[in-house]
């Protein structure tokens, strides 16, 4: 920064100094300060104007889900939002709403006048602050997969002879990578609403129905404020594993894991199931069934996998941390630990599966979820290989298992694009 010299007499002090170099530097400190006062001043208004644009264009964007709202109702919409919010926050802008009905998109622009004194005195640039925030309308139907990796290949991806059928949900890629959702060979997604943040990628003779839309703003994660499971300060049992009779499991902490496997039939009581420091694993021709029971994994190698010829009938708590949540990986847990469901016969999922840090392969060779009446996947990453048909119903009301805020049908339907 620089600044005029001031006009000053040059006289000699007492100590051989000058008072014009006094003068001077006072001069200099002041401005300093008065342009550090100026800057905050700035970037207050800034962030400020930000907060009220970005409000204003969420909330015009929902209107434009109503399909007799005009472009004009929603500019009117927006304007009201961030004139109230002005209002109240004491502050002046020109408010400037751009409506785009063929793209599903709401820009709003607000531009205001800071306070400053050094900057203006002085011109040190515009006097003037300008924002923007867009908000975009993706897909009217209710959420049931996200694949949350922004930046990983095929986040969310179809294989060999493998089938999603979601009819009645969306199923969204957050991966800005151009081959971000990717069906190859003969597989199929089939979903009420596709999305990919980046691109999407054919290859062979997979089929999207419909054709999924690019360039969508990635969906922040929708269970990340949800709390995790209180972990038990001492394990109810260590290594459990049956091979074969019956055994009915309580709630509480598994070190070691969980093995079933042989013909061992397993039934386990309400409540939360926390596996620490080993898998959940159900294979061979072993039967696994609960009602209303939630799992936690944690600690290293807690992974998933029901394999083989195993049967598996499992539905989330209705109440506590696991509400409507079936499955739950720690989010500490590293984001390359795989989680299998191959199971033939695993056709009650009834709830939600979120793996925030967890890739989710499903390959079972038969009906996974069909019988449930919601599933919902939440994974960094999703892949479906083999032959399955994973079902994602959406039958909410048929159920006491509430839907976690945030995804189905009480999933955000509007959002910020960046």
């Amino acid at each position: 920064m620089i600044l005029p010299r001031p006009r000053t007499h040059v006289g000699r002090d007492a100590r051989g100094g000058t008072a014009a170099t006094f003068a001077i530097t006072g001069a200099l400190l002041v401005a300093a300060g008065g342009f550090a006062v100026d800057y905050a001043n700035v970037m207050s208004l800034r962030g400020s104007l930000q907060t009220i644009a970005d409000g204003a264009a969420l909330a015009a964007v929902r209107e434009l889900r109503l399909g007799n709202a005009s472009a004009q109702t929603i500019s009117q919409v927006a304007s009201a939002y961030a004139n109230a919010a002005l209002s109240s926050a004491g502050l002046t802008a020109t408010v400037a709403p751009t409506i785009d009905t063929t793209a599903k998109t709401v820009t709003v622009d607000l531009t205001g006048t800071p306070s400053t004194w050094v900057m203006n005195t002085f011109e040190l640039g515009s006097n003037e602050v300008s924002v923007r925030a867009t908000a975009k309308v993706v897909g009217g139907a209710p959420i049931c997969v996200i694949g949350l990796n922004g930046a990983q290949q095929q986040t969310v991806h179809l294989a060999q002879t493998a089938h999603l059928k979601a009819p009645g949900c969306s199923v969204y890629s957050d991966s800005t990578n151009v081959n971000g959702l990717v069906v190859q060979d003969d597989a199929v997604l089939e979903a009420a609403y596709i999305c990919s943040a980046g691109g999407k990628s054919r290859l062979g003779a997979g089929v999207y129905s419909p054709t999924p839309e690019t360039d969508c703003p990635e969906i922040p994660d929708p269970l990340s404020a949800r709390p995790t499971p209180t972990v038990p300060s001492s394990c109810l049992k260590n290594n459990y594993t049956i091979t074969s009779g019956s055994d009915i499991l309580k709630p509480g902490l598994y070190c070691g894991g969980i093995t079933v496997q042989g013909t061992a039939q397993v039934k386990l009581e309400p409540g939360t199931y926390v596996v620490r420091g080993g898998a959940l694993l159900v294979t061979d021709q072993a039967s696994f069934t609960g009602v209303n029971t939630g799992f936690y994994l944690t600690g290293n190698q807690s992974r998933l996998r029901f394999e083989g010829a195993a049967t598996i009938s499992l539905t989330a708590p209705k109440t506590g941390t696991l509400a409507g949540i079936l499955v739950f990986v720690d989010p500490k847990m590293p984001n390359y630990l795989q989680h299998e469901i191959s199971a033939d016969n695993a056709n009650t999922l009834l709830g939600t599966l979120y793996l925030p840090k967890g890739w989710l392969d499903v390959s079972a060779n038969k009906p996974v979820a069909d019988k449930s009446a919601y599933t919902i996947v939440v994974a960094d990453r999703f892949t479906l290989g083999a032959g399955p048909t994973m079902v994602l119903n959406t039958n909410y009301s048929s159920t006491d298992v509430p839907v976690p805020d945030g995804v189905g049908p009480n999933g955000t339907k509007a959002y910020l694009s960046k």
